[in-house]
């Protein structure tokens, strides 16, 4: 039986959530939304064969993690659906699966750092880190699970092969969406948060920061010396590294892109100073984009896609609009450096 409630999550917000209960000798709930196909289990392995876990039941009374985890997971399949109007192809089983590790009791205190999209399982996985001298999930930031369940997002349209200039593409969209649903109903920009992972990241940093890259850096070795780089925000930092260290340097060349898409988002009109993109427009037209590209599209192609996109997608816009968006975009692209093809 569907129930509908509304639960305070990790942060004390009111998620509005739909989940399973079945009755035998007393009520027993966990999370999963039929409707959606979202399920969210816990796992204490993070061994592929492992996943997904067990279902995260009710009682004992939720913990606000595990709530935080599966209300993100929903508003991702939400935002997919209603404003991408995307639904995976595999209508037999749950198109949103994740499993997390939270603490749950005083004996689970693995550690595990890392979050990850497994392609296998079409599903994602949360691990777990010390933040602040707390043991907190991945899951809880709205802008991790959307980063990963657009990973399966991008291996059902464009398919980047992941590695060198492809992976940073894919890691990218990623991180555009992220950052896209995370904020999707602030409709203030200028008070957007911009960072991925915020606190989980080294010294309690972001992973990366679309707004300001170089808040961010990654370990390479260099001419044999380990060395702290940080993310660029222009072509001419791309670094070519080896594909033993980060793919190609997936998670770290991918800050390009993201700076351009950050760019492209606080686009103004000069004569009105209002934004010329909302957050619905831009991830409709990069969703879009990801259709069009392939397994070895880099940064130019995202370019010349984008700016194709939106020729149709604002074609019946007043002409001086529709160039004025366009040249944004270009502009965008120009002031980080990527060409167009």
């Amino acid at each position: 039986m569907r129930i509908q409630e509304t639960i305070r999550d990790y942060f004390d917000r009111e998620r509005n959530l739909f989940y399973e209960e079945v009755t035998n000798s007393e009520p027993t709930s966990y999370f999963e939304d039929t409707y959606l196909k979202v399920c969210t289990y816990y796992i204490n392995d993070h061994r592929i064969e492992a996943l997904p876990g067990r279902n995260i039941v009710n009682p004992p009374p939720w913990r606000p993690q595990s709530i935080s985890a599966y209300a993100n997971a929903c508003d991702v399949a939400v935002f997919f659906s209603d404003v991408l109007e995307y639904i995976p192809s595999d209508e037999a089983q749950a198109y949103y699966i994740s499993s997390i590790q939270c603490v749950e009791d005083n004996s689970n205190q693995k550690q595990n750092n890392e979050a990850w999209w497994c392609s296998y399982r079409q599903q994602a996985f949360f691990g777990q880190s010390q933040v602040n001298n707390q043991l907190l999930c991945f899951a809880i930031l709205q802008d991790i699970v959307a980063h990963e369940f657009t990973h399966g997002l991008t291996s059902s349209t464009a398919g980047f092969e992941y590695k060198y200039e492809s992976g940073a593409l894919d890691e990218s969209y990623a991180d555009i969406f992220g950052i896209l649903i995370s904020n999707f109903y602030n409709a203030d920009v200028r008070t957007w948060n911009w960072k991925i992972g915020n606190s989980f990241g080294k010294q309690g940093c972001a992973f990366r920061n679309l707004k300001q890259p170089s808040n961010c850096n990654s370990t390479f070795i260099i001419n044999g010396v380990s060395q702290q780089i940080d993310h660029p925000a222009h072509m001419d930092n791309f670094l070519y590294i080896s594909y033993d260290q980060d793919r190609g340097g997936v998670h770290h060349n991918c800050s390009i892109h993201n700076h351009a898409a950050y760019k492209l988002l606080t686009s103004q009109d000069n004569e009105t100073n209002e934004y010329l993109f909302d957050a619905n427009t831009v991830a409709v037209l990069f969703y879009r984009t990801l259709k069009k590209l392939g397994q070895q599209s880099g940064f130019s192609d995202s370019r010349s896609v984008i700016e194709s996109i939106a020729k149709t997608l604002f074609r019946r816009n007043p002409s001086n609009e529709k160039q004025k968006k366009l040249g944004a975009i270009a502009a965008a692209f120009d002031s980080v450096g990527i060409l167009g093809i």
